[in-house]
C-alpha cells in the first residue's frame, strides 16, 4: 500500500486532508505537508524530507496543488534525490484525487494508483449548468 502526502500553498493541504477524513475516515501513512507564508523553500524541504521519512511505505503518491509552484518544484526535487522510495508526483491535487488515492492505495499498485488518481482529478470537475440543463446526469445518489 502506498503512502500519501498532500503538498501546497497554505493551509491548501491540511484542509484538504481534514476534509478527506470526513468523507474517508482518518487512515495512517498520510501526511500534509503546508507551505506557510514567510516559510522559506529550505524550511519547505525540510519539512517535506520529514513527512517522507515519517511514512513507513517504500512506494509514495505525492499530490500537489499547483505545477511549478515551490511545493511542486521540492517534491520534485527529492522524487529524484530520496533513496529507498519510489516516489510518484501529481499536480492538481484536489478532493477527488485525494479520495480516490485513499480508498484504492490499498488495491492496486503505484503506477495504477497514479493513473486513477489523475482520472478521478479529471472526472471530478462537473459543471453544474450542464446538470441543471440535462446535458449530463449526476452519478451520485445521497452525497458523501
Amino acid at each position: 500500500m502506498a503512502g500519501i502526502m498532500i503538498t501546497g500553498h497554505g493551509h491548501f493541504p491540511s484542509g484538504v486532508l481534514s476534509a478527506v477524513e470526513l468523507v474517508a475516515g482518518t487512515s495512517g501513512e498520510i501526511v500534509a505537508v503546508d507551505f506557510e507564508a514567510g516559510q522559506t523553500a529550505g524550511e519547505l524541504r525540510a519539512a517535506m524530507t520529514a513527512a517522507l521519512e515519517s511514512l513507513d511505505e517504500d512506494q509514495v503518491l505525492i499530490l500537489a496543488d499547483l505545477a511549478g509552484g515551490t511545493p511542486f518544484n521540492t517534491a520534485a526535487v527529492l522524487k529524484q534525490e530520496v533513496k529507498g522510495k519510489e516516489i510518484r508526483l501529481l499536480a492538481g491535487a484536489s478532493m477527488p484525487m485525494v479520495v480516490e488515492a485513499v480508498f484504492s492505495r490499498a488495491a492496486v499498485g503505484l503506477d495504477e494508483l497514479t493513473a486513477m488518481a489523475a482520472q478521478a482529478a479529471a472526472e471530478g470537475l462537473i459543471d453544474a449548468d450542464r446538470l441543471e440543463s440535462g446535458g449530463e446526469e449526476p452519478q451520485f445518489e445521497d452525497g458523501l
